[in-house]
């Protein structure tokens, strides 16, 4: 029986062409290349692969490295290294592909696979991941301390010295200068604290492998690698240097200098962590140097557990230690300086008591008698030198964890009880119901849309009743007698008109003050009430400057819902800015609510002081009424003296829902309308009956003819006041703007006549 036989394909081999593109070059070498994680080419068969500035190719021969053509095959062809150098050629494998119009690809560091087997019977690429090492390539000029940029450390295990990594101090130096991809700063802008480091660094086996992405911005990998170190990077104020510093057990006590009541003016922060806030075990994650991945070493202090009644862990990242033990140092490190309830303090020292400003990382002995320290090690770490030739530093410190054992708490000095400030009275009280101007910019959008016609927040601004008075407290009620405190504030200030003030639409007006309260806290762009008599609102101005030193102040009248009114000499002007405080609570125009405030200082409070000399204030919905017009005209004039015929009364719109932005002042032009405004014009006689009535007006003047006021009563021959008011869905302005003119039988005189409301 015969018979023939075939060839039967039972898979595939795949061959690939590659340009991998690994990061910035050169590199000084290439140590390792692996596929779907396992070794495809490594220094223990060859040695590292040096850098240089041409192509180095380099073979590879693990067909079975996947398991054979039985599995997924292997890996086998010729990688060409393109170190990036600036001599570097065109690849020719990649001009016969791709072209000769390629560019050398001198810069970065690169691979190029010359059609490759890189697997069998599966055709997807397995990850690839690529070790390289870099300590001296890659400079711009000669590398700095190149002799000391690597750090090595014996491993007993191995019986051998080992590569630990790039020194940090070389990293940071490279980060600084180079002009290329670092910050550009000249080399001679590295201080003689970097080779102290440097060495000191060697000499510990700290070393660090990193990679810096553009992802990331240089600032934050610098404070990255003094995270790793526990160092500080600073500029020498006189030499004008990078600095670094260690933070290290490297002093004398006995060599430190002092600080105490002769140096420092005050101690305005002192504050020590409770035990209970304090980790007890720390766990570090460093990077496997074989995998890449995370690893762990977890150190814990059991005297700490036993104490706390617990374990309290704290997790630290280090992704630049890939070598255990030096990982493991570093948890005792952060350890015990995190675990250690540590002093933090902020002071202020005399200038002329020391002898230069303290650096960020200086160490001094603290003796403060009034807490009982003495000889307390403290470490600085910020300053504030203030502008020049200030007379004071401010200097952060926090107590240092290698001096813990110096410290001497004595016995602190008898506390003296302060005397018990009495709460006074504030000098005003003022309930608000807050406009619409402080919703729209307190409010989210959300929250202001949902603002209806029928709210009526309240508030209240109340000005200190004398010295020592700490803040109040904002009380409101349904009677007098069930108030309830709802929300601390602090006081406004309080100042008194030395000198009376028309009712001018003049958009700046500067006035003398006297019996100023608080006069801080008054601020230019703010807004402020001028009050009546009764203690109500009588008009909103602007603060356009305020000068202390020569009492005056510069107001633009009539802002906001109110019109420029008069007002007499003696009339108290109080400060919004951010004083006003807010009830929060849910209420309606037309609700009767008893307003007050409670004096406090630090050592109690007081009884509430009502507000509207104990009545109870009606709500008006002020927040939903339509702004009243502005820029009032007369026949075209602010003030005429005389006009013949008839009587044109022009105004430009306003709107309350778009002037949030800033204060409008009264000459400004249109803004708006608000949807759905009409005008309504009232004119009165001299004893205030209505003559005429003109309403619905969607535009903005309205004529009173000579015959329609022939023809009103009362209103020839005498004296008249207008009164322009918006009104929109019922609600009427809060605040009409008002004029008074003389109405003669021979045409209309008008002079500087402005009444009130």
């Amino acid at each position: 029986m015969g018979g023939s036989s075939k060839k039967q394909t039972v898979g595939y081999r795949y061959r690939m062409g590659l340009h991998l593109v690994l990061c910035q070059g050169p590199v000084d070498a290439v140590q390792e290349i692996q596929m779907g994680e396992r070794t495809a080419w490594g220094d223990a068969e060859r040695g590292p692969l040096p850098s240089g500035h041409g192509l180095t190719s380099l073979s590879i021969n693990k067909p079975t490295l996947f398991g054979g053509d039985a599995r997924e095959g292997g890996v086998v062809g010729t990688v060409d290294v393109l170190s990036g150098g600036p001599a570097q050629g065109r690849n020719d494998y990649l001009m016969a592909r791709l072209g000769s119009s390629i560019p050398a690809f001198r810069g970065v560091l690169s691979l190029v696979a010359r059609k490759i087997l890189f697997a069998a019977n599966n055709p997807y690429i397995k990850p690839w991941a690529v070790r390289v090492r870099r300590f001296t390539a890659g400079w711009f000029g000669s590398p700095w301390m190149a002799w000391n940029a690597e750090v090595t450390a014996w491993d007993d295990d191995l019986g051998r010295e080992i590569s630990v990594g790039m020194n940090p101090a070389h990293i940071l130096v490279q980060c600084l200068t180079d002009p290329h991809w670092g910050m550009g700063y000249p080399l001679d802008s590295i201080g003689g604290s970097f080779w102290n480091a440097a060495w000191a660094l060697s000499s510990e086996g700290f070393g660090l492998n990193l990679i810096w992405t553009r992802q990331q911005s240089i600032e934050n990998f610098i404070a990255q690698v003094l995270d790793h170190i526990g160092g500080i990077l600073y500029t020498d104020p006189e030499q004008g240097t990078f600095e670094l510093k260690l933070l290290r057990d490297d002093y004398w006590i006995d060599s430190l200098p002092q600080l105490g009541p002769d140096q420092i003016v005050r101690l305005e922060r002192f504050e020590r962590a409770q035990w209970g806030e304090l980790p007890n075990e720390l766990t570090v994650v460093y990077t496997d140097w074989q995998t890449g991945g995370d690893a762990t070493v977890t150190v814990e202090n059991l005297a700490a557990i036993q104490l706390q009644g617990g374990v309290i862990n704290q997790r630290r990242d280090y992704p630049g230690v890939n070598y255990g033990p030096l990982a493991a140092r570093l948890a005792l490190r952060d350890l015990r300086a995190l675990g250690s309830p540590l002093a933090r303090m902020s002071l202020t020292v005399a200038r002329d008591t020391l002898e230069r400003a303290p650096l960020p990382g200086d160490v001094f002995l603290l003796n403060w008698p009034p807490l009982g320290i003495d000889q307390m090690v403290v470490r600085v770490t910020g300053i504030d030198t203030g502008t020049l030739g200030a007379l004071e530093w401010r200097i952060e410190a926090m107590e240092d964890v290698f001096g813990l054992d110096n410290v001497v708490l004595a016995p602190p000095p008898p506390i003296i009880e302060e005397p018990q400030l009495v709460p006074l009275p504030p000098a005003l009280v003022l309930a608000v119901e807050i406009p619409y101007w402080e919703l729209a910019r307190s409010l989210s959008r959300a929250e202001l849309d949902y603002l209806t016609d029928t709210d009526a927040p309240l508030g209240a601004l109340a000005a200190a009743g004398g010295a020592g008075q700490l803040n109040w407290q904002l009380a409101t009620g349904a009677s007098a007698g069930d108030l309830a405190a709802v929300v601390g504030e602090d006081y406004a200030p309080l100042l008194t008109l030395d000198a009376a003030l028309p009712a001018s639409e003049t958009d700046a007006v500067s006035v003398p003050v006297t019996a100023i309260s608080q006069p801080e806290r008054l601020a230019v762009g703010d807004y402020a009430y001028l009050l009546d008599a009764s203690g109500d609102i009588r008009e909103a101005v602007a603060v356009l400057d305020f000068d202390t030193a020569s009492a005056r102040i510069d107001l633009a009248r009539g802002v906001l819902d109110t019109t420029p009114q008069s007002h007499a000499s003696g009339t108290r002007l109080i400060g919004v800015g951010e004083w006003l405080a807010s009830e929060g609570g849910e209420r309606a125009p037309g609700e009767s609510v008893f307003v007050g405030a409670i004096p406090c200082t630090s050592t109690g409070q007081g009884d509430p002081v009502f507000a509207a000399n104990g009545q109870p204030m009606l709500l008006a919905g002020r927040q939903a009424l339509p702004y009243p017009p502005g820029r009032i005209r007369l026949n075209g004039q602010t003030e005429p003296a005389v006009v013949a015929g008839d009587l044109t009364v022009a105004w430009v719109h306003r709107d309350r829902t778009q002037q949030t932005a800033y204060l409008v002042k009264q000459d400004a032009g249109d803004i708006g309308p608000e949807p759905g405004v009409s005008y309504t014009l009232r004119i009165r006689d001299r004893t205030g009956a209505p003559v005429h009535t003109a309403t619905g007006i969607f535009g903005n003047s309205v004529v009173w003819d000579v015959a329609g006021a022939a023809a009103d009563a009362g209103a020839l021959g005498d004296r008249v006041t207008l009164e322009i008011t918006a009104v929109r869905d019922g609600l009427e302005s809060w605040q009409p703007q008002v004029r008074q003119v003389i109405r003669a039988g021979y045409g209309l005189h008008y002079g500087n006549y402005y009444g009130g409301i």
